[in-house]
């Protein structure tokens, strides 16, 4: 897909330019390069066996050979949980006083696990193994076939172990990593799908999560941001990923897109932040030359950045990922509250940038930029319920009690499904942003997951279950042109919470004194159901305003029942009155 970035200042060609616009349709490869414990939860449910070099698998692990596996022996292969974890703490658990053993929670504790067993060499003979089997040349052919056009990589500091401190960076780095991925560019070559490569994580962590590699308890930027070294250290990593990825033995051309910077936190200095996207900008264009795609990430304020920042810079774009379960008041929302929030919270959020008349002029939102930097949705999934930072920890309990996960074998019910279909299609609508004209389209997170807990995170999954349109739309065709707009979306969504919802943790062992995520009320549907933008400029589409009006006034219809129903729901968790209890998860205790 090639963009169009000519900077036309007339409205015949701005015209002639929406006409011409292409929409990336893309998939995070994820939990591969950089491991995640939600991802493959088995590779991080290390055992006895494993450090002795026995690399067994457990039932149903991705990977796992057809025939002739060997399967680890409960009675012999003990869990190795060398960590003691504080269920609650980041995971938003109430029982903060329940210390228990726990399995490593990132690719930081799972090398030091290997390291201090004096098991290094096995321990990057274990990831070898991870790298070779997790993903597959099919994968990237049935991507390929359902219309995807890119995939984003996520890559670690570590990947080439070049500049790796040893002794505070246990990460197990092997020089056999880098040729899985250049395997990988061949096999996306073949596929004609792009690769988006992304520096998912920093030195010190740019965010503190575990998928920037090391999970330090708490979200902050600190550990980069405030370390000079380690900004600098970033800089010549980047400058030696960029040179292999140039090199001769390269497949060329297979990489047209670089991040230089996955979900710096919002506590990120921003001077320091964005003099290292400065120079990022400057290696990719110095190495890999000026088609190559760079986008950066928004440090979850993507408003911030409509100040002009990269306006005059072509082939840039700025990362957002909007995600309904990292807050308390997302997981409980109704169907229809859950498309809602993306017709409004998230198409604003996305159209919050890149304007060329914005913060500097009275952020006024009316020209986005045509020669620099546009929006793109780097992650997103149809998870909406079920909290994976909460979820996560179980999971690895079980399997170090039962030797197996549980759910291996997960079906989603009908009312799901058909709800998954929505959801997906309302977000592939508000992320391309077809009217506003900002957005080059979105990638979503992940192609794969490891047994059913995470079904919804699973895009491979979804393409056989009917809920991920297969094909996509052709890269010419806005989503909105074939399943309409996001409030048609909303309209045709079922309201069947019992059905439909399975919120976890249960809301009513949360401790609300602590802190359960963002607030949405301002953004809630409830408080506007007026929710389509009138004021972004004038149209002559009177059908246009029909349509609002319909929808306008089937919102107040349902206003009053939704808002007495939710006010409820609310008083009986506020007052721990018994709340349905989720019997599918009892078994994790």
């Amino acid at each position: 897909i090639v963009y169009n970035n000519n900077n036309n200042n007339n409205d015949d060609d701005e015209e002639q330019d929406q006409q011409q616009r292409t929409w990336m349709r893309g998939v995070n490869i994820g939990g591969w390069l950089l491991a995640e414990r939600f991802i493959t939860p088995y590779l991080f449910a290390i055992n006895s066996c494993h450090l002795d070099g026995d690399l067994c698998w457990y039932p149903g692990q991705i990977g796992i050979p057809k025939t002739n596996a060997t399967l680890c022996n409960t009675a012999i292969c003990t869990p190795i949980q060398p960590f003691r974890s504080t269920i609650g703490n980041a995971d938003f658990h109430p029982r903060r006083d329940e210390i228990v053993n726990d399995y490593p929670k990132d690719e930081y504790s799972l090398g030091l696990t290997f390291r201090q067993h004096n098991a290094l060499e096995i321990g990057r003979t274990y990831m070898e193994r991870h790298w070779d089997t997790f993903l597959t040349r099919q994968d990237v052919q049935k991507l390929a076939a359902a219309g995807v056009t890119h995939v984003r990589v996520p890559l670690p500091f570590w990947i080439r172990g070049y500049r790796v401190d040893e002794v505070t960076e246990p990460y197990l780095y092997s020089k056999n990593g880098w040729k899985y991925f250049q395997r990988f560019a061949h096999w996306c070559q073949e596929a004609n799908v792009q690769i988006w490569a992304d520096l998912h994580g920093a030195p010190g962590s740019e965010n503190g999560f575990d998928n920037s590699g090391h999970y330090l308890g708490h979200s902050t930027c600190e550990g980069w941001t405030k370390v000079p070294e380690h900004v600098e250290r970033t800089v010549d990593i980047l400058t030696d990923i960029l040179s292999a990825i140039a090199a001769d033995d390269f497949p060329t051309g297979a990489v047209t897109g670089f991040g230089l910077l996955n979900e710096p936190f919002l506590d990120c200095d921003t001077l320091v932040l964005r003099g290292y996207y400065q120079q990022g900008l400057k290696l990719v264009r110095t190495i890999l030359g000026d088609d190559v795609s760079v986008f950066i990430g928004d440090s979850f304020q993507a408003w911030r950045f409509n100040d002009g920042f990269w306006y005059d810079e072509p082939n840039t774009l700025l990362d957002s990922h909007p995600y309904h379960i990292f807050f308390e008041k997302g997981r409980a929302f109704t169907p229809r509250q859950h498309i809602a929030y993306v017709c409004r919270h998230n198409t604003q959020d996305v159209e919050s940038c890149c304007y060329e008349d914005g913060l500097l002029y009275n952020n006024n939102n009316t020209i986005p930029t045509r020669v620099g930097m546009k929006r793109m949705v780097g992650e997103w999934s149809g998870a909406y319920d079920q909290l994976p930072t909460a979820l996560a920890p179980m999971v690895v309990r079980y399997v170090a009690a039962h030797g197996i996960a549980p759910f291996l074998n997960r079906s989603l019910s009908g009312a799901r499904k058909e709800f998954l279909a929505k959801f997906v299609q309302a977000q592939m609508v508000a992320y391309e942003s077809r009217d506003r004209g900002v957005s080059k389209g979105w990638l979503f997170w992940n192609f794969k997951m490891e047994g059913g807990v995470f079904a919804e995170w699973d895009f491979l999954r979804g393409l056989e279950e009917g809920w991920i349109p297969n094909p996509l739309p052709s890269p010419e065709t806005p989503s909105e042109d074939i399943y309409g707009s996001c409030y048609d979306i909303y309209n045709e969504t079922s309201d069947d919470y019992d059905l439909i919802v399975d919120e976890y943790p249960d809301p009513r062992t949360l401790d609300w004194n602590l802190y359960q995520g963002w607030d949405a009320t301002d953004d809630f549907v409830l408080n506007d159901p007026l929710a389509p933008r009138t004021n972004y400029g004038p149209t002559n589409n009177n059908t246009t305003h029909q349509h609002v009006a319909m929808v306008g006034i089937s919102l107040l219809a349902m206003m009053a029942i939704l808002s007495a129903w939710y006010v409820k729901r609310r008083n009986t968790r506020k007052n721990q009155e018994v709340l349905r209890r989720k019997e599918d998860y009892e078994e994790l205790k």
